[in-house]
Parts: C-alpha cells; structure tokens; sequence
C-alpha cells in the first residue's frame, strides 16, 4: 500500500522532556505541568490529550489546538504460548508488527519496528520482501512498547522488528532516550539492543551516545561475495569495514557486541564459511548467536544444522549459543514479520 503519510498535526509522545518543557512555556503553561504530562504521556501512558489529568480543561483545548497524542489502531491480534503479535495500523494505513515475548523471571521484551518496510532486502527475511516505505516517527516507535506496557512490566526492547534501525538513526536514538526517562518507562540502556546489518556510519554515531546500549551485528554471511548475494541492499558495506568500525566502538564503549548468524542450508553452514566466522570472532569482542531460520511464505530456504554449528564453534573456542525462536507459528520469528 502506498504511504500517503502526511502529518498534521505533531505528536506530543514524540517529544522528549526538554521540547515539552519548551512548548508548555510558549503556551505559558507550568512548567511542573509539562514534567507531569511527561510522566502522564509515558509512564501512565494516556492515549489521549483529554486524558492528561494535571491540565485544566482549557490547557488541554489550547494543547490540543497544534498537538495529539497519535494512537496507532491494533488490527491483528495473535497468541502463541508466551508470545504476542501485534499489526498495527499507522495514521496513513501502512502496517507494522510488533511482538512481545515473555521469558522467565518477568523478562518481558518488545521486539520493536523502526521503519515500515526495510530497504536492506535480506533475500531470506519477509520484511526485506516489502520493500521500504518510510521511517517511523519517535512517537510510533513508542506507541508500539507501550501498547505492551499497559498489560506487562517491560524489562526489555531489541530492535529487531521491521526495518534497520540505524536507517532511521535520529528518530531511533531519541526513542530510546524518552524509554530511558526516570519519569518514563526508565528503561536502563543495557536492556536494549539495537541489530544492524553493519551500517558503518551508525556504528560510528553510536560511539557518541551515552549509557550502555547493546548492539548486534546481522552478519548473514562470513564471505563479502556472498553477503551481497544473500543482501539486496545498495552500497552494502564490507565485512572488513564493519570490523574496524566496531572495534572503534568497542574501544570507546568496551562493550561486547553480538554476532548474529542466520543459518541457511547449503548456502553458509559449510566448514569453510564456519571456519572464517570463528575467524572474524577473533578480531572483535564478540558472542556468536547462531539464529535457525524460520520458514516464510515462498520462501527457498531452509535451515541448516544449528546443533552441528554450535559444537564446531565451540571446538573454535567461540562464545556462542543458539537462539530459541518463540513465535514460529504465528510467524513472529526472526525474519517473519511482514504486512502482506
């Protein structure tokens, strides 16, 4: 469907704290009261202007004059064991989806969109099959954790839904820094990952962010050739750039990144292409998470052997593990989730 995406009027769940201080003073409103919507909008997650109690009727009409708080519709609704799917539906009607997955010791983590669409068109990934349409807005990325947080406690959030979330770089980062508010859902940093399929340039911008994000690195492949192959995106960076741009982010973060490997068979499973993963362990600090593909629609792929990957890794002294795929039969998986 083709986006006729056209706001207007701004979206105050976009708005960090600093710019809602800001407009509550050109309205000539509180300032305590733009604090309390703050926590209002993202801890009590109002989904309405009408809603934000600590505003006279007056203040919320002349807030609602230039601002709204933007409600993505639910249209789909699946269940499978502990994990949940959501299809949303945008103010322009383009869909994205979202899944909450729900592990023991009340871990409740959003795997979150960033764009509608993705244009890095991974061959084997039915998000890729879309195509891009557009970069969501901060306040849709919100909206998506906190239609989530009105049932569960979310302890974490991975971007690793639909889109590259270092494509929509600014709009991303800020989300995160409203999840990381004291008045918000005061989300620790370290409980969320940001996946890129190694967009350098982002890798590099991440090095000037504060707090302790957690990044991983999609490899796909251990060969440049085949990378490109398997990944329809233009100008797609090598595998030696991304290295030297994420030990200049590990010299500066000292965080450990994670490798995350989709095993198809026959195509990146052989010993030689095992053997130069381990090799490129080697050259960052890193943790190997072997992830068996899930089946898509029209799909030619298939799964390699992860049990078999696993020990010959381990027999390289790799640090790996196996991802567990929650969600494979409402097609919430990795590489699952698309609109069509």
């Amino acid at each position: 469907m083709k986006s006729t995406y056209n706001k207007v009027m701004d979206d105050l769940r976009g708005k960090s704290l600093k710019e809602l201080l800001n407009i509550f003073a050109q309205l000539q409103l509180p300032q305590y009261k733009a604090k309390e919507t703050f926590r209002q909008i993202h801890h009590g997650l109002k989904g309405t202007i009408d809603q934000i109690s600590i505003l006279k009727k007056e203040e919320r009409a002349l807030l609602a004059e230039k601002y709204q708080l933007d409600q993505p519709q639910v249209i789909k609704h699946q269940h499978e064991g502990e994990t949940e799917k959501i299809a949303f539906k945008l103010s322009d009607n383009l869909v994205i989806e979202s899944v909450l997955m729900q592990y023991e010791g009340e871990r409740n983590t959003v795997c979150v969109s960033s764009q509608v669409g993705c244009p890095v068109a991974c061959q084997f990934c039915a998000t890729g099959q879309m195509g891009f349409k557009r970069n969501l807005t901060v306040g849709e990325i919100l909206s998506q954790i906190y239609y989530f947080a009105t049932k569960h406690k979310i302890s974490n959030v991975v971007f690793m839904g639909m889109g590259e979330p270092l494509l929509n770089y600014k709009n991303v980062m800020k989300a995160i820094g409203i999840l990381n508010q004291e008045l918000g859902q005061n989300i620790a940093k370290r409980k969320i990952v940001i996946s890129t399929i190694g967009i350098t340039e982002g890798i590099k911008k991440l090095m000037t962010e504060t707090g302790q994000l957690r990044l991983a690195w999609s490899l796909v492949a251990s060969f440049d050739h085949l990378r490109k192959e398997l990944i329809g995106m233009k100008n797609l960076p090598s595998i030696s750039s991304i290295v030297r741009a994420i030990h200049d982010y590990q010299q500066k973060t000292k965080r450990r990144v994670t490798i995350e490997y989709v095993l198809l068979k026959g195509i990146n499973d052989g010993p030689e292409a095992i053997n130069e993963l381990a090799e490129i362990t080697r050259k960052i600090d890193s943790h190997v998470n072997i992830i068996p593909y899930n089946e898509v629609a029209g799909g030619r792929f298939s799964s390699g052997d992860a049990e078999r990957i696993y020990e010959k890794l381990k027999r390289r002294r790799v640090n790996v593990t196996t991802r567990q795929s929650l969600g494979k039969k409402i097609s919430a998986a990795c590489g699952q989730l698309t609109t069509k």
